[in-house]
């Protein structure tokens, strides 16, 4: 018995220490890497993870008096920021990166992995041993710091960017503006071989504004809240913006335009609506108007149906497109109800096309991504038919062309 209890007692210590009990089970990537599905343009990325005192709150807080007295556990945002950045590094498939893990608190900044090769496991020893939250915020010292983490790295770069990414409450501790003069200069340095993600832990106003003007000020931004990245679908969807280097504006993305456009490239190019395989000698990259539903149904109305219509000719000018057909939603309701919808609106347009006789069964494909990639930011999520909300209740196409 007393075996079996230090047993127990230790397998209880190993998932403390390498998982904190809270992972999301990880897609495998790997064949959509093989397949040219999913094509990589990042060849590096740093994660900036915020130990400030602030990280200590319940991840449940939004503004309290004494932030000291709000610690409970194991149940802090600084829990919750590492076992998402665990769960995000388990989801990337097995592909060269260069990796670095540089953490901010009480003034100081660190690199305490990288900038070398990406090791999962090593990497993820890296994130466990971060802990004893502590002082100010000096999120503009690591944002330079990273900037200068990557000088001279091949190709294109992301910086991730984990924090509640607010102040100590009543002290003003992250200093916004040395925060957006930072990104501003790092943004000048690297341009377009940089994209630059914002995780928010918890819900507090003042930090998913920063978050937002965070990305919204460089040329390729996405912000996204840690507990959208909860599920394994929502996770492998924000690995696969990483690794593809998909992150236009929220501004670029709502003022798109939606003609029907046939773009022939002399290398693989990714975009918000499909994904291209990374064939030779070109890759043909189809533009699809999105197809729209009405608040919580994923029956096709017949404005869905005449967009379709116009747009299937693309399909038949290309009988070597494979389709992979992904349901979205916008961000009222629960996390798994809005999974559920996404795949019901995916299958309704593949039986449409199918039922049409437009495209053969074995070229289509449905997934579903909830809430997580959302076509315009939704700043106000009870508001059920805002323009945001409106624009997120939708289909879009990932073509691959071999």
């Amino acid at each position: 018995m007393r075996r079996i209890g230090y047993g127990l007692i230790f397998l209880l210590m190993f998932c403390v220490l390498f998982t904190s009990c809270a992972t999301v089970k990880p897609v495998d990537l790997n064949q959509r890497i093989k397949s040219g599905q999913l094509v990589q343009q990042t060849d590096n990325f740093i994660v900036l993870f915020d130990k400030s005192a602030s990280m200590g709150l319940s991840k449940k807080t939004e503004m309290r008096i004494d932030p000291l007295s709000e610690k409970v556990g194991e149940s802090n945002r600084l829990v919750l920021a590492k076992d998402t950045t665990k769960n995000m590094t388990a989801m990337i498939p097995e592909i060269k990166m260069n990796a670095g893990l540089r953490t901010f608190w009480a003034g100081e900044t660190a690199l305490i992995y990288g900038m070398k090769p990406l090791v999962k496991r090593d990497y993820t020893k890296a994130i466990n041993s971060i802990e004893h939250e502590n002082g100010r915020t000096p999120m503009g010292k690591a944002i330079t710091a990273a900037g200068n983490d990557l000088r001279g790295a091949p190709g294109n770069s992301a910086i991730i960017i984990v924090s509640d990414f607010s102040d100590i409450p009543g002290v003003d501790d992250i200093r916004a503006v040395t925060v957006m003069d930072a990104i501003t200069k790092v943004n000048a340095d690297y341009g377009d071989k940089l994209c630059v993600y914002a995780i928010q832990i918890g819900y507090t106003p003042d930090g998913k504004e920063l978050s937002e003007q965070i990305v919204q000020n460089v040329i390729g931004g996405y912000t996204v809240n840690a507990d959208k990245l909860a599920t394994s679908q929502a996770m492998a969807a924000f690995v696969e913006k990483v690794i593809s280097g998909n992150c236009l504006r929220y501004q670029q993305l709502g003022a798109r335009s939606k003609e029907k456009v046939v773009i022939v490239a002399s290398e693989p190019m990714v975009d918000e609506k499909v994904v291209a395989a990374a064939a030779e000698p070109k890759v043909i990259i189809l533009a699809f108007e999105d197809v729209h539903f009405d608040f919580d149904k994923s029956t096709l109305k017949p404005e869905a149906q005449a967009i379709l219509k116009r747009n299937v000719q693309l399909l038949k000018d290309n009988p070597n497109a494979k389709v992979r057909i992904a349901g979205y939603t916008s961000a009222s309701g629960t996390e798994a109800y809005n999974q559920k919808l996404s795949e019901r609106r995916a299958k309704a347009v593949q039986e449409y096309l199918i039922n049409e006789g437009v495209v053969s069964p074995d070229r289509l494909s449905t997934i579903g991504y909830g809430e997580s990639n959302p076509a315009m930011y939704e700043a106000a999520p009870k508001e059920l038919y805002s323009t945001a909300a409106k624009a997120n209740m939708r289909v879009l196409f990932e073509i691959t062309v071999q």
